[in-house]
């Protein structure tokens, strides 16, 4: 059985031959910061360097193909896979992994599947990779630097909602489709009071 130190170097190696060199370097990155947050906010860092690292393990797939992986995984979607398909890279690539390091723990599993389209009952961890993601050095979206300035300055909670609903307002102005479950998701924590206040500062940007 692997040790997790042992499955970071393993994928990483791996994740060389499966993504292009942004991709890598993306995840490589996200890794890293994932790992700071956990150390800020008292989760496993080792939990978060590897699902850091593993998060975008399919993200190389074409739309046809990862339709097709979710397929042959089972993966039921919650409306049309032609409209969702650009998140299935987490739900398959959650399964790949789980069949390609059978040891990795659950938890690690379920915030990769988790980084795109999130969830209602969302862990520190899969709050701290759905960050990571988004937040990491390479990306360039115009309100990174704000979101940045609050990690660690203000509660888990309250930087996961203002990065989700960076996501939602970037996917709304680019007319994008929205995942099924993302009002019941943002209703859910303004409902625990983690909202973000109108007039906060957040402006506009997310995901690239």
């Amino acid at each position: 059985m692997l040790s997790l130190s042992e499955i970071y170097d393993d994928a990483r190696k791996k994740l060389e031959g499966r993504l292009t060199q942004y991709r890598l370097l993306h995840s490589i990155s996200t890794s890293e910061i994932a790992a700071l947050m956990a150390e800020v906010y008292g989760v496993n860092r080792e939990y978060a360097l590897v699902a850091g690292l593993l998060h975008d393990w399919d993200k190389a797939y074409s739309d046809p193909e990862l339709l097709e992986r979710a397929n042959q995984f089972g993966i039921q979607l919650p409306d049309d896979p032609q409209k969702l398909a650009s998140l299935i890279h987490a739900h398959t690539g959650a399964r790949a992994v789980a069949e390609e390091y059978p040891s990795l723990p659950s938890e690690i599993l379920q915030a990769i599947e988790r980084h795109t389209s999130a969830a209602t009952n969302m862990t520190p961890l899969d709050m701290i990779i759905y960050i990571a993601d988004m937040i990491e050095p390479l990306r360039t979206a115009p309100n990174l630097p704000h979101l940045r300035s609050l990690a660690g300055n203000i509660p888990l909670e309250e930087l996961f909602s203002a990065c989700y609903r960076e996501s939602l307002e970037r996917l709304i102005r680019r007319n994008r489709y929205l995942h099924p479950n993302s009002a019941q998701i943002w209703n859910t924590y303004v409902k625990q009071g983690d909202g973000l206040e109108q007039g906060d500062g957040v402006g506009t940007g997310g995901r690239g």
